[in-house]
């Protein structure tokens, strides 16, 4: 497997994945370490209900960091989504499995409008102890959510991106102390997306090594 710089060095195990959640088994694409322990873990939601080639691409650079990303398969329904990344929740944090530690605390990484799903499973499950976001608005739905949450977190954006307010998302600063924020300057919409027309590599990459960083942080380690 051809390894990029900066994308990690970990050989890891990636693609589509069942996820068993009683009677109905949902879908998701994994990426984690191939390697024996159970791996810090994070769900991602980003801005389409299945995951795109770029979710994917991240999921795996994750993973290449020694932390497994499952990104599940939602819908267009936040309700629906809620119940939805609460059966996930519970499959990654089951004591009898084999790779995942979640059960000691996970990570939440959204992309664009997958914020709402993932700041609603913040604020309804003790067990997510991360939260990152990046391209995505920090509005009042949010805010209440992670008000609540009140855990780490990260927000990363930038000022010319026009599907993201700025302004909307610094005002929440008071109310989550426990956020840091980084602003960029010029980085378009889609910066982060290498499948976007306003995609900027050296931003992209500098996105995910925080993200990484920040979540190697936070996460429980490796058992």
């Amino acid at each position: 497997m051809a390894v990029q710089t900066g994308e990690g060095t970990i050989t890891i195990i990636y693609g589509s994945t069942s996820i068993p959640a009683g009677p109905v088994t949902l879908g998701g694409y994994l990426a984690r370490p191939d390697g024996e322990g159970e791996w810090p873990t994070v769900l991602i939601f980003g801005p389409k209900p299945s995951a795109t080639s770029p979710i994917k691409h991240l999921c795996r650079v994750i993973a290449r960091h020694g932390i497994a990303a499952l990104a599940p398969e939602v819908t267009t329904s936040h309700d629906e989504n809620t119940r939805i990344a609460a059966l996930v929740a519970s499959f990654i944090a089951d004591p009898t499995g084999t790779w995942s530690n979640a059960q000691f605390g996970y990570g939440v990484l959204a992309f664009g409008p997958g914020i709402y799903d993932a700041s609603r499973l913040a604020a309804g499950d003790g067990r997510v102890v991360a939260f990152a976001s990046v391209a995505a608005t920090l509005d009042e739905v949010v805010l209440e959510d992670l008000a609540i949450a009140q855990i780490p977190a990260l927000w990363i954006g930038s000022r010319a991106d026009a599907s993201t307010d700025v302004e909307v998302s610094l005002n929440a600063k008071g109310d989550l102390p426990q956020t840091s924020f980084v602003i960029h300057s010029d980085a378009e919409e889609g910066f982060w997306d290498d499948g976007a027309a306003g995609f900027d590599e050296p931003i992209a990459r500098d996105t995910i090594e925080r993200v990484i960083a920040f979540l190697g942080d936070e996460l429980p380690p490796r058992v």
